[in-house]
């Protein structure tokens, strides 16, 4: 993909612009919203999507699959579990979700149609999934600290967000919003083999009240020393030390998961065959090949090259079972916030 990244006019703008230059030829100024409906591509050219990701992620992307298709995208951003749960009671506009962990997507797996994409078979079976989701990268959760706070004895591993000695020193964000932070969460069960309640309410414990309100703010947090150590994606940690800022990442030494981030198409919604476009176009070579080099993340794809990475060593996440408990776990978790409000 030559020119996934340049400042091309996306089509949406070119669209506005010819109807903004419609109104001024024509002095139509008055006019209602609805007489301008001829200036906008029928409802086949159409596409809403709901993005949990960041600008800088979703932007590029969808500008070139408007490009190459002629399909007008529109875009509502928010946080993953946020959007699930408008799309569960009863929001009808969205077409396909793009982006949050696919652990976070099979619990409303209900909310979805099935559609295996023809670029699947280039895709790892573990990845693939049954077709209610569609993987677009895959993402180490590793650990971070400030290194001008943390000169000696830095954190090793998920153990180290149970030991009090960073009691109060932990950037996490709030796993009712983040999709990633509730696959954290059951990554720390699973690489240290506790009883996932009484894990939580003991990590809880360790955070002392202090949850972030987005996955977002981990790195800034950390960097700007409101914090010592955090928990985040290994994407979020690469972009941020790219931006400049002073952070260093820690794979944990128990291993940790590789989850995919994906997108799923919302049942009986009314763009469906550009959502389909959509989901082929993100497992395109095109896009999978500058996912590791634009945006530092891990292709899902067979084939593609990337760096290795020093101590980063997977364990099995149970996709299943994180979507199973999905529910119990979050209720869990808001019951500790109210217990700790009191």
């Amino acid at each position: 993909m030559n020119h996934i990244l340049q400042g091309d006019i996306p089509m949406r703008l070119i669209l506005v612009l010819l109807l903004s230059l419609a109104l001024v030829l024509s002095g139509c100024g008055g006019q209602s919203p609805s007489e301008f409906s001829r200036f906008a591509p029928e409802e086949s050219q159409r596409l809403i999507i709901y993005t949990s990701h960041k600008k800088e992620i979703y932007e590029p992307i969808i500008r070139e699959f408007e490009q190459r298709t002629g399909i007008w995208v529109e875009i509502v951003t928010g946080g993953t579990t946020e959007l699930l749960q408008k799309i569960a009671s009863g929001d009808t506009r969205c077409d396909l979700l793009f982006g949050g962990g696919i652990d976070s997507l099979s619990a409303y797996s209900d909310l979805f149609t099935v559609y295996e994409s023809p670029e699947l078979e280039n895709v790892p079976d573990s990845m693939r999934g049954n077709g209610e989701w569609t993987p677009f990268s895959s993402l180490p959760i590793v650990l971070i600290y400030n290194p001008k706070l943390v000169k000696f004895n830095p954190p090793e591993g998920w153990s180290s967000l149970l030991d009090p000695e960073w009691k109060g020193k932990i950037a996490f964000a709030n796993p009712t919003v983040s999709g990633s932070s509730y696959t954290a969460l059951v990554t720390m069960i699973k690489a240290l083999e506790r009883e996932p309640m009484e894990c939580i309410a003991e990590f809880y414990k360790n955070l002392d009240g202090k949850v972030i309100a987005s996955s977002s703010e981990v790195i800034h947090a950390v960097a700007q020393g409101e914090y010592f150590i955090g928990v985040t994606l290994e994407v979020s940690a690469i972009e941020g030390i790219k931006e400049g800022y002073d952070i260093a990442i820690v794979y944990p030494e128990e291993g940790t998961s590789i989850v995919p981030d994906g997108a799923a198409i919302v049942k009986n919604c009314r763009h469906e065959e550009s959502a389909r476009r959509f989901l082929d176009f993100i497992l395109s070579t095109d896009v999978q090949s500058r996912l590791y080099d634009a945006f530092s993340r891990r292709p899902v794809r067979n084939g593609i090259y990337i760096p290795a990475a020093s101590g980063l060593k997977s364990i099995e996440y149970d996709i299943e079972w994180a979507g199973s408990h999905h529910a119990d776990i979050l209720r869990f978790w808001a019951e500790l916030g109210r217990g700790a409000s009191k």
